[in-house]
C-alpha cells in the first residue's frame, strides 16, 4: 500500500501507520512529488485539485484533513473510484464553544464593553439572557448537535433542522429542513452549520433574512457563500437584525474595506472556529481508523456521498 502524505510525516506517525499496515510505503510529498507519485498511490492524506484527482488512477482513499469538501466537488471526483473521507466530528466541540462564545459576547455587549475599557469609559450596558430564548440550528450533524447540547445547558429551546429528522437529546425539537422558512420568524438566535453544496449555496438569501425578527442574531460557521453577504450586511446596517457572529465569508481574508469589520454588533473571526491545539493528532487518528477499515474492507468513517457533497 502506497500512502502519500502532503507535507512532513514524523517518525512516530510512520510507526503508527505501519502498526496498522506493516508493509505501507509512506511518501511525504511537496506538490511536485505528489503529482509524480499519484499514478501509483493507493491513499492520499490531504486534499487534491481536480487535475490531481485525475492522476490517481489507483486511488482507493482520499482522506482530507477538513470537515468540508466543497473545494473538491468536481467531475474528476465523481469519476474517480476513490472513496473521499473527511475529519467530520473532530471540530465539533471547539466550534460549539466558539459559537456559544459569540452568543455570550454579543448579548452581554462585550465588544462595546472592551471598547469602553480601552477609552477608560464607565458605562453599564443592558444585557440579554440566553435562558428561555429559541435557537435554530440549520444543519444538525455533529457540529450542530454539539452546539445544541451546550445551548440547552444554558436553558435555550433548541430546534435543529436536518434532512432526515430524528429525535436527539441535543435538541428540544428536530424539524425537516424543508421547514426552514417556518422556523426563521420564530428564532432569537440562528446558527448556520450546513456543509456547502450546490443546494446550500445561497441558502440564507435576502428573502429569508427578511423573515428573521429584528431582534434576532445570526451566526455562520459553515461557509461564507451559504449566506447572501451583501444582503446580510444591509440588514445589519439598517438595524433589521440585532447582530451577527461570522467566522466565514465570501472572500477570505475578509477585505479591509468590508463594513462588517467596523459594525458594532458584528463579531468577525478569521475562519478559526475549528482550530484546535491538537488538530493534527485528531486528524491523524481518523486516518489511522480509515486505514484499518480499508485494510479490513469495512465501511469507512466519514465517507462522503459524492452526489450530495457531504
Amino acid at each position: 500500500m502506497i500512502l502519500l502524505i502532503r507535507g512532513e510525516c514524523s517518525s512516530s506517525e510512520g510507526e503508527r501507520i505501519r502498526g496498522v499496515w506493516p508493509d505501507a510505503e509512506i511518501i511525504s510529498c511537496n506538490r511536485e512529488e505528489l503529482e509524480q507519485n499519484l499514478p501509483e498511490a493507493d491513499v492520499v492524506w490531504g486534499g487534491l485539485r481536480p487535475d490531481q484527482i485525475a492522476l490517481g488512477e489507483r486511488l482507493r482513499l482520499i482522506q482530507v484533513q477538513s470537515a468540508g469538501v466543497d473545494f473538491m466537488l468536481c467531475p474528476e471526483l465523481q469519476a474517480s473510484p476513490a472513496k473521499l473521507c473527511t475529519t467530520s466530528g473532530i471540530h465539533a466541540e471547539t466550534i460549539a464553544e466558539h459559537v456559544l462564545g459569540m452568543m455570550l459576547s454579543l448579548i452581554r455587549k462585550f465588544p462595546q464593553t472592551i471598547l469602553n475599557q480601552s477609552r477608560s469609559h464607565w458605562e453599564v450596558l443592558e444585557p440579554q439572557l440566553l435562558h428561555g430564548k429559541r435557537l435554530g440550528i440549520v444543519g444538525f450533524g455533529s457540529i450542530g448537535q454539539a452546539i445544541g447540547l451546550r445551548a440547552r445547558a444554558f436553558g435555550m429551546h433548541v430546534v435543529g433542522l436536518r434532512r432526515h429528522p430524528a429525535p436527539s437529546s441535543c435538541a428540544d425539537e428536530i424539524w425537516a429542513d424543508d421547514r426552514l422558512n417556518e422556523l426563521l420568524p420564530l428564532v432569537d438566535h440562528l446558527v448556520i452549520a450546513v456543509p456547502l453544496t450546490p443546494q446550500t449555496k445561497g441558502l440564507i438569501n435576502r428573502t429569508r433574512l427578511q423573515l428573521l425578527k429584528p431582534t434576532a442574531y445570526i451566526y455562520n460557521i459553515s461557509r461564507g457563500t451559504v449566506i447572501d453577504e451583501p444582503a446580510l450586511t444591509e440588514a445589519l446596517t439598517q438595524g433589521r437584525l440585532a447582530g451577527a457572529g461570522l467566522d466565514v465569508f465570501w472572500e477570505e481574508p475578509l477585505p479591509a474595506g468590508s463594513p462588517l469589520w467596523s459594525h458594532p454588533n458584528v463579531l468577525v473571526t478569521p475562519h478559526s472556529a475549528g482550530q484546535l491545539p491538537d488538530y493534527r493528532e485528531r486528524a491523524f487518528l481518523v486516518l489511522l481508523e480509515n486505514l484499518q477499515r480499508l485494510k479490513d474492507n469495512t465501511p469507512l468513517l466519514n465517507s462522503v456521498d459524492k452526489q450530495a457533497g457531504y
